[in-house]
């Protein structure tokens, strides 16, 4: 079953698809399955000594 709504907050990080209507009140889910967590790297500029 599709929807064309937009979930509740703490659905749209869930991987089920069981996602609850945004005007739904939820505390927490016992089915609650998050996503992988993904290894963020921050980039800097290099720094380099020039004469």
């Amino acid at each position: 079953m599709k929807r064309n709504t937009e979930p509740n907050k703490l659905c749209s990080s869930c991987r089920r698809h069981c996602k609850q209507l945004a005007t739904v009140v939820i505390s927490s889910c016992p089915r609650y399955y998050p996503g992988p967590k993904i290894k963020r790297q921050n980039w800097t500029q290099l720094e380099f000594d020039l004469p």
